[in-house]
């Protein structure tokens, strides 16, 4: 028998729900299960009081899988209402749960502690509702899986993944102490320039290791880059391989963990393809950097006018993007960044840079260019200064 309101399985004879507290007005009849129900005529006919057969020899039972206590303990985990309850406890004995720092629809973060060495971790816990969706399971053991691969300097480092018992799923990651590139926009405001290719660089650097492993990240947008300041510079990780879509050598795509139909990511960074339910490849991610390029630049996305996500889905789809300058003439973006810019976001995917290491050496070229402007503009402006000190003193 199941609560009506939460489905939540209860005792038999049960009035009120011990999960929710919702009172049960059901009958009898309908408490029963379907095989164990009778009609008025089935009554009947078995009313009548047959002789009691003698008992044969025992049988032996296999015991029910929910006496084992691992799965009752589980269970008992599945219908807790929160994971703030963690808080304080230490998993498997090796990692205290600390302070909660951040929670989402997939799973909260915890600062915790791995205690054999003292070192700070950041420990992602499934939240209990999602431990018995075998598609969230799924997706969760993924993201182990993707992320304990990848060691570039630009990604959060995950240390390692573990179940508890009472069906605890757990990551232990590498604790950042810096902020997200949306915070970071939300604090400044538009980017510099340069400043925004050199985080591009920073997270193509962290992406291509992935994608040479047959990663694909598919969620790019600026929650899963975090930006710390070291010695007056950014040091970028990626983070949030929980979607990654992992392919084999010879191009075959790993396990659909969606249903049919279903596109996974976020709409705002979507490439054509990923919109279309193609099958990806790192020029996925690169559109997806490319948008969020928008944002660094021009602190809005190229669709900012659109009124739906159906709008959002037709420009993805069909409609040019324009370059950064035109959104904020204002802001006197570069021409070379609005090349950048505008490759990275074209919508057919061959038209694109081919790899992230290929959009790194465009970055890199476009960034010498600049270097070597600024020194010629510095040059002629102190041959001025020093021309008009010349005739001065020729004058004098």
């Amino acid at each position: 028998m199941l609560c009506p309101k939460c489905g939540v399985g209860l005792e038999a004879g049960a009035r009120f729900c011990g999960e929710c507290g919702a009172r049960l007005e059901v009958s009898l009849a309908q408490a029963l299960p379907t095989s164990a129900r009778v009609s008025p005529s089935e009554s009947a006919q078995t009313s009548k009081i047959e002789p009691k057969k003698p008992a044969g020899p025992p049988v032996e039972r296999t015991p029910s899988p929910a006496a084992d206590p691992r799965a009752l303990a589980s269970k008992a985990y599945a219908k807790a209402r929160s994971v703030d309850r963690l808080a304080g406890r230490t998993l498997n004995g090796r990692y205290l749960v600390e302070k909660k720092i951040g929670e989402g629809g997939f799973g909260a973060v915890f600062r915790g502690k791995q205690l054999a060495t003292g070192r700070d971790v950041a420990l992602k816990i499934l939240h209990p509702h999602n431990v018995s969706d075998a598609t969230v399971v799924a997706r969760f053991r993924r993201e182990a899986e993707a992320c304990s691969k990848l060691r570039d300097p630009h990604t959060v480092i995950t240390y390692d993944f573990d179940e508890t018992e009472d069906g605890v799923l757990f990551l232990a990651m590498e604790l950042l102490s810096g902020k997200s590139l949306q915070q970071v926009q939300k604090a400044e405001g538009t980017l510099d320039p340069l400043r925004v290719l050199d985080i591009l660089d920073q997270v193509s650097q962290a992406l291509g290791e992935a994608h040479r492993q047959g990663i694909v990240h598919r969620d790019m947008k600026p929650e899963n880059v975090m930006i710390e300041a070291r010695d007056g510079k950014d040091l970028v990780k990626v983070l949030d391989f929980g979607i990654a879509k992992i392919v084999s050598g010879d191009g075959a795509r790993g396990p659909a963990l969606t249903a049919i139909g279903q596109t996974v990511g976020t709409l705002e960074f979507m490439s054509p393809e990923q919109l279309r339910g193609k099958t990806l490849d790192g020029r996925s991610d690169i559109y997806a950097l490319g948008m969020m390029t928008y944002e660094m630049l021009t602190g809005a996305l190229p669709f900012k006018d659109a009124k739906s996500s159906t709008e959002v889905i037709e420009f993805h789809l069909h409609k040019q993007a324009p370059p950064p300058s035109q959104l904020r003439p204002d802001l006197a973006v570069p021409a070379f960044v609005d090349e950048v810019v505008l490759k990275m976001v074209a919508k057919r995917p061959e038209d694109r840079h081919a790899t992230v290491e290929e959009l790194r050496e465009h970055i890199a070229k476009v960034m010498a260019g600049a270097d070597g402007a600024v020194r010629r503009k510095e040059i002629l402006r102190l041959a001025a200064v020093v021309g008009g000190l010349l005739l001065v003193v020729a004058l004098a």
